[in-house]
Parts: C-alpha cells; sequence; structure tokens
C-alpha cells in the first residue's frame, strides 16, 4: 500500500509553500521543471512576484499583495482549491493550472505552512488524482485514468526527455549531472518523475519503454 506521501508525489506536477508573510519557503522540482525556475531563485519572494497569476477565465489579476489563500497561514478563509493562468520563464505560451491548498503546522504558534498543489490543467481535484493513483499504482494523470498511454508521453517535459535520451545512452547519474549543468540530486528527481509518468520502476524500464514508444533514438 503505497504512503501517503508517495501518492501525493505521484497525483502533483508541482508544490511549493509560503509562509504567513506570503514568502516562498518550499519549491519542489516539479515547480523548477513547470516555469524553469531554480528554487535558488524563487525562495524567499513572495508568492504574487512569483506566480503572476490571472483567472483562466476572465483574465483578471488573481495573485496580489493581498492574497487570500496566502493569508491562510494566519487562519483567514480563502478557496482551497482553484484555477489560475500563469506562464514559464521560456515560454510565452499560458500556463493553466489547478491548485489545491493544504495546511501544514507551522512553528509559530496559531499560523499555518500554506502548501499548494499544482497540476496541469484546470479543476482537478487532489482527492481524485490520489485515487487514480492508488487503484492504478502509476502517475495519476489523465492518461492514468482513461487508459490513454499516448497523454502520458505528452507529459514528459523537455528536461526530462534530455535526461531520459541520455539514460538511454547509458549515462549514469552523476554524467548526466555534468552534461546538463544540474546536480546529481536534480537528475535523481527528473529520474524518478519520469518513471512515475511512466508507470515502471525502475531506470531499466523507463529506457525500455521509451524506445518502445520511440521516445528515444
Amino acid at each position: 500500500m503505497p504512503i501517503l506521501g508517495d501518492l501525493l508525489f505521484r497525483a502533483v506536477d508541482g508544490a511549493f509553500a509560503v509562509d504567513a508573510k506570503q514568502r516562498i519557503i518550499y519549491w519542489d522540482p516539479g515547480c523548477e521543471e513547470l516555469f524553469n525556475r531554480p528554487s535558488k531563485k524563487v525562495l524567499g519572494r513572495t508568492c504574487c512576484e512569483v506566480m503572476r497569476g490571472v483567472s483562466p477565465v476572465s483574465g483578471e489579476l488573481f495573485c496580489g499583495e493581498n492574497c487570500h489563500v496566502a493569508q491562510l497561514a494566519n487562519g483567514g478563509v480563502a478557496p482551497k482549491s482553484f484555477s489560475i493562468q500563469t506562464k514559464a520563464d521560456d515560454d510565452d505560451k499560458p500556463l493553466t493550472l489547478s491548485v489545491n491548498v493544504v495546511l501544514v503546522p507551522s512553528p509559530c504558534k496559531k499560523r499555518w505552512i500554506v502548501m499548494h498543489l499544482l497540476h496541469r490543467g484546470m479543476s482537478r481535484d487532489i482527492l481524485t488524482a490520489m485515487d487514480c493513483a492508488l487503484r492504478a499504482g502509476r502517475p495519476a494523470t489523465a492518461a492514468t485514468c482513461t487508459g490513454d498511454d499516448e497523454e502520458v508521453v505528452l507529459r514528459i517535459t523537455k528536461r526530462e526527455q534530455d535526461v531520459l535520451q541520455l539514460l538511454a545512452e547509458g549515462l549514469p547519474c552523476p554524467a548526466i549531472s555534468k552534461r546538463l549543468d544540474i546536480s546529481v540530486t536534480t537528475v535523481r528527481n527528473h529520474v524518478q518523475h519520469i518513471q512515475n509518468k511512466l508507470g515502471v520502476h525502475s531506470q531499466t524500464e523507463a529506457v525500455a519503454y521509451a524506445y518502445r514508444h520511440n521516445l528515444v533514438h
């Protein structure tokens, strides 16, 4: 039986957390991939400055200095799920995300850490995603629930494709780290995301899947 943390990892495309002052205090590798923003350039900045989210329906600014979601850290009232539209740093195309909010106890009394769980697309419910992950035993993507393997393939990011190609060439993680100028830890995180998205349990299976589906050459 997968543990809760494992199900969360499968169910989300990225996660970040903010404190009571709206400062980002956690930025996971999934967010680094989604927005092409390394954690060292994000941590300590306000979430509204980084996300710059707007309503995907009206186009009005959603993220701001008086964000009701961030105010949940002080015990405020705000939606626990919503959709926003933003952009990655290297892409002009709008990126639509559904966001689920989870409160984590803060070391400060009577305050919370506000965890944002991100999913590509609109109105993705975290419990539904986790249920799909549990029943299917593979990443909780649209493809997981529909059986459409092509959708899983489309979810592989460009950087994950680069890592997968180098894995197929037989390079170990340290060598991939040097080739792509990223840390070994980041490479291993990419490998784990690839395995989860492809529904496999090892690097060997990931490479075999990639060759069968023409993901590498």
